[in-house]
Parts: C-alpha cells; structure tokens; sequence
C-alpha cells in the first residue's frame, strides 16, 4: 500500500512532464498517419522536441522511452507512466485520424483486397527497417540529449528530426514507424472511421476489425522490433559510456 501510495505520489509530481509527453505524441502520430513523407513529421518533431525537451526530456516514443531507462535516465515508474501516456496519445489521435478520414467505399474495396495478401510477405524488410531506425533514432537522442560529451548543445532536436527525415526516407519501402505509439495509432485509425460512413456501420466495422485481426500478428512483431531497438541504443550507450550516468 505505501509502495502504491509513492508511485502515485510521483506520477503527480510529474504532472508537467506527462501531459507535455501526451500532448507530443498525439500530434507527432498524427502527423505521421496524414502525411505521405517523412518531411512534415520531422519537422514536427523538431520543434516539439525544443517544446518539450526542458520539461520532460521529449521522448514522444515508448522506445526511446526504453532506452532512457536501460541508460539509466529513467525510473521504472516514470517509465511505465510515460509510456501510459504515449499510448493513451496514440489511441487519441487514431480517433481523430479515423474520424477525419472516414470509411469510404474505396477504403473499403481496398481492406477486403488487402484480406487476400500474406501480412508477413515483407516482414522481413520490416522488421529491419524498425530495429535500425528505431536503434538509430533512440542512440541519436542518448548523444544528443543526455550524454556529457554533447552537453549543453543546441542542435539535439535538430538532430532527432534529421534521424527521422533520413531513416524514414532510407526505409521508405517498408513503412516504417521508429514508433510503437505511432505503429499502434495506424493500426486502430480505422475503427473511428466508421462513424462517418453511409454504408452500414456493422459491416464498416467489421471490415476494420477483419483487417485488423489479419495484420494484428505482425502489428507486434513490429512494435517489438522497435522496442528492441530501443533497448539495443541503451545497452550500447551503456557498454560505451559506462561512466557516463
């Protein structure tokens, strides 16, 4: 009970810092499931990040939210909160994004084509792409925005953003993320969408839910590449800067 009762205590502490995360990452996922190139989401991302840096070290992404804390730069508890809040964003902003896009008759004619085709057909490239970047983009922030070598720089979120213009235009192919909130967000957008459908909304929503449980296997493994990912930065982080703490 009184372990409960610290936890609790903590988490309202950091109240600034939660909903600056929360506020982060729902506008980062939406930016990433309206736009077609990686351009607009770097760009929002760069100026979030000087948003949120000061207040709680913008981490905007579970992975690298991981991997703050496989450095060292996280308790447990902040961890799992920010983490909370990064996945309560997502599902916001899926809401939002499905709402604002809608459920078509083309959408659809293209989820019932989409049942015909393997999800893991390209997981492979997948499941690549997500480790790299996301290694990538969480080894970039440690240097960038916690490591003394670097401290006191004024071009880390700058250096986030091109991390993510570069990997996501290197992996284009793929589709990558480099996001478990974001990867989660695209997979549910489509269940608010049936809101705004004139076709029946039960056989809307069962399109989505079929489309869904089709790609819901390889959804993870995706997510848990990127976690991997995170956790790969961290180590590494650690292993070469073990007096860095």
């Amino acid at each position: 009970m009184a372990c409960g009762a610290v936890v609790f205590i903590k988490i309202i502490t950091m109240r600034h810092a939660l909903i600056f995360e929360g506020i982060a990452t729902f506008f980062l996922c939406l930016a990433a499931s309206l736009s077609p190139s990686p351009i607009p989401v770097a760009a929002i991302l760069c100026a979030l990040v000087y948003m949120g840096g000061a207040i709680s070290g913008a981490h905007y992404n579970p992975a690298v939210s991981v991997a703050m804390w496989f450095r060292g730069r996280s308790t447990t508890s902040r961890t799992l909160a920010y983490i909370g809040v990064q996945v309560a964003a997502a599902l916001l902003a899926a809401i939002l994004v499905g709402l604002y896009n809608g459920h078509s008759t083309e959408r659809a004619k293209d989820l019932v084509e989409a049942l015909g085709d393997s999800p893991f057909d390209s997981v492979t490239a997948g499941i690549t792409a997500e480790f790299l970047g996301t290694f990538l983009l969480a080894f970039v922030v440690l240097m960038v925005a916690t490591s003394r070598h670097t401290a006191g720089n004024s071009y880390f979120g700058v250096a986030i953003a091109l991390t993510i213009l570069g990997a996501g235009g290197a992996f284009h192919l793929a589709n990558p993320s480099f996001n478990p909130a974001v990867k989660l967000s695209g997979a549910l957008e489509g269940f608010s969408g049936v809101m705004l459908t004139d076709d029946s909304s039960w056989r809307a929503f069962s399109q989505e839910f079929a489309y869904f449980a089709h790609n819901f296997v390889a959804t993870l493994i995706y997510i848990g590449s990127a976690l991997l990912g995170g956790v790969a930065a961290g180590a590494l982080f650690v292993k070469l800067f073990p007096e860095d703490r």
